[in-house]
Protein backbone atom coordinates (compact mmCIF):
# COMPACT_ATOMS: atom_id res chain seq x y z
CA UNK A 1 0.00 0.00 0.00
CA UNK A 2 1.08 3.72 -0.55
CA UNK A 3 0.02 6.03 2.16
CA UNK A 4 -1.76 9.15 0.39
CA UNK A 5 -0.30 11.08 3.32
CA UNK A 6 3.01 10.98 3.01
CA UNK A 7 3.75 8.61 -0.18
CA UNK A 8 5.47 6.34 1.38
CA UNK A 9 4.93 2.21 0.84
CA UNK A 10 4.19 -0.18 2.96
CA UNK A 11 3.63 -3.78 3.76
CA UNK A 12 -0.01 -4.43 5.33
CA UNK A 13 -2.32 -7.48 5.86
CA UNK A 14 -4.54 -7.42 2.78
CA UNK A 15 -7.50 -9.06 5.50
CA UNK A 16 -7.24 -5.57 7.08
CA UNK A 17 -10.02 -3.33 5.95
CA UNK A 18 -7.85 -0.12 7.75
CA UNK A 19 -4.08 0.65 8.32
CA UNK A 20 -2.30 2.94 10.37
CA UNK A 21 0.98 4.39 9.01
CA UNK A 22 3.96 5.41 10.65
CA UNK A 23 3.37 9.24 9.80
CA UNK A 24 0.28 9.04 11.68
CA UNK A 25 -2.61 9.12 8.97
CA UNK A 26 -5.34 6.04 9.66
CA UNK A 27 -5.63 4.83 6.24
CA UNK A 28 -8.84 2.94 4.63
CA UNK A 29 -7.51 0.56 2.31
CA UNK A 30 -9.00 0.01 -1.40
CA UNK A 31 -8.40 -2.93 -3.70
CA UNK A 32 -6.73 0.13 -5.97
CA UNK A 33 -4.50 0.56 -3.00
CA UNK A 34 -2.54 -2.45 -3.58
CA UNK A 35 0.13 -2.64 -5.67
CA UNK A 36 1.62 -6.07 -5.10
CA UNK A 37 0.81 -9.46 -2.85
CA UNK A 38 3.00 -11.93 -2.06
CA UNK A 39 3.14 -14.49 1.01
CA UNK A 40 6.74 -14.04 1.31
CA UNK A 41 7.95 -11.87 3.77
CA UNK A 42 11.54 -11.56 2.08
CA UNK A 43 9.99 -10.92 -1.69
CA UNK A 44 7.39 -8.02 0.53
CA UNK A 45 10.31 -6.27 2.39
CA UNK A 46 12.32 -6.32 -1.14
CA UNK A 47 9.13 -4.89 -3.00
CA UNK A 48 8.35 -2.31 -0.53
CA UNK A 49 12.33 -1.32 -0.15
CA UNK A 50 12.03 -0.53 -4.25
CA UNK A 51 9.08 0.86 -4.18
CA UNK A 52 10.36 3.43 -1.47
CA UNK A 53 13.81 3.82 -3.56
CA UNK A 54 11.49 4.69 -6.63
CA UNK A 55 9.08 6.73 -5.11
CA UNK A 56 11.86 8.89 -3.40
CA UNK A 57 13.31 9.66 -7.27
CA UNK A 58 10.13 10.66 -8.46
CA UNK A 59 8.44 7.58 -10.35
CA UNK A 60 5.92 6.16 -9.92
CA UNK A 61 5.90 2.47 -8.55
CA UNK A 62 6.87 -0.43 -11.62
CA UNK A 63 7.48 -3.73 -10.24
CA UNK A 64 10.51 -5.34 -11.60
CA UNK A 65 10.02 -9.13 -12.04
CA UNK A 66 12.31 -10.55 -9.94
CA UNK A 67 13.28 -14.45 -10.21
CA UNK A 68 13.04 -16.75 -7.15
CA UNK A 69 16.47 -17.20 -5.48
CA UNK A 70 18.63 -19.80 -7.54
CA UNK A 71 19.88 -21.32 -4.35
CA UNK A 72 17.42 -24.26 -3.13
CA UNK A 73 17.98 -23.50 0.01
CA UNK A 74 17.10 -19.80 0.21
CA UNK A 75 14.16 -20.56 -1.58
CA UNK A 76 13.41 -23.57 0.91
CA UNK A 77 13.86 -20.69 3.68
CA UNK A 78 11.72 -18.50 1.84
CA UNK A 79 8.77 -20.62 1.85
CA UNK A 80 9.21 -21.88 5.92
CA UNK A 81 10.35 -18.59 7.17
CA UNK A 82 6.24 -17.75 8.03
CA UNK A 83 5.74 -20.51 9.88
CA UNK A 84 6.01 -20.30 13.83
CA UNK A 85 6.52 -22.99 15.55
CA UNK A 86 9.89 -25.30 15.55
CA UNK A 87 8.37 -28.30 14.87
CA UNK A 88 6.12 -27.09 12.15
CA UNK A 89 8.78 -25.58 10.99
CA UNK A 90 11.28 -28.32 10.42
CA UNK A 91 8.30 -30.48 9.26
CA UNK A 92 8.25 -28.11 6.81
CA UNK A 93 12.15 -27.61 6.25
CA UNK A 94 11.70 -31.54 6.09
CA UNK A 95 9.29 -31.63 3.10
CA UNK A 96 10.84 -28.64 1.06
CA UNK A 97 14.30 -30.48 1.01
CA UNK A 98 12.69 -33.96 -0.25
CA UNK A 99 11.10 -31.87 -2.86
CA UNK A 100 14.17 -29.63 -4.04
CA UNK A 101 16.98 -32.13 -3.56
CA UNK A 102 15.15 -35.79 -3.34
CA UNK A 103 17.15 -36.48 -0.62
CA UNK A 104 18.90 -34.22 2.01
CA UNK A 105 21.38 -34.72 5.14
CA UNK A 106 22.26 -32.94 8.53
CA UNK A 107 24.24 -30.16 6.31
CA UNK A 108 21.33 -29.11 4.41
CA UNK A 109 19.37 -28.65 7.31
CA UNK A 110 22.29 -26.26 9.19
CA UNK A 111 22.53 -24.53 5.19
CA UNK A 112 18.37 -23.78 5.54
CA UNK A 113 18.87 -23.05 9.11
CA UNK A 114 21.83 -20.73 8.44
CA UNK A 115 19.51 -18.63 6.17
CA UNK A 116 16.56 -18.50 8.24
CA UNK A 117 18.79 -18.01 11.80
CA UNK A 118 16.86 -20.18 13.91
CA UNK A 119 16.93 -23.37 15.60
CA UNK A 120 19.66 -26.58 16.06
CA UNK A 121 20.42 -28.34 12.63
CA UNK A 122 21.57 -31.52 14.63
CA UNK A 123 18.74 -31.45 17.31
CA UNK A 124 16.52 -30.79 14.64
CA UNK A 125 17.29 -34.39 12.67
CA UNK A 126 17.06 -36.14 15.72
CA UNK A 127 13.25 -34.69 16.70
CA UNK A 128 12.22 -35.74 12.63
CA UNK A 129 13.78 -39.13 12.68
CA UNK A 130 12.27 -39.72 16.36
CA UNK A 131 8.82 -38.84 15.38
CA UNK A 132 8.78 -40.56 12.18
CA UNK A 133 8.42 -37.44 9.89
CA UNK A 134 11.63 -38.21 7.99
CA UNK A 135 13.60 -41.61 7.23
CA UNK A 136 16.85 -42.93 5.92
CA UNK A 137 17.33 -44.07 2.55
CA UNK A 138 21.07 -44.03 2.56
CA UNK A 139 24.20 -43.30 4.65
CA UNK A 140 22.63 -40.27 6.64
CA UNK A 141 20.76 -38.95 4.00
CA UNK A 142 17.11 -38.78 4.60
CA UNK A 143 13.74 -38.18 2.89
CA UNK A 144 10.43 -36.65 4.04
CA UNK A 145 7.89 -39.58 5.18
Amino acid sequence: MICPACGKARGIERSRKTSSCPCGRQVKIRKSMIKFETDSPLELAEMVAQANIQLANGKRFRRSRSKAPSDPYARVAQRVMVLKGSAERAEAIARELTTELGEFGVEDVRRVMTVLGKGDPEETMVKLVENSIVYEVGDSRYRAA
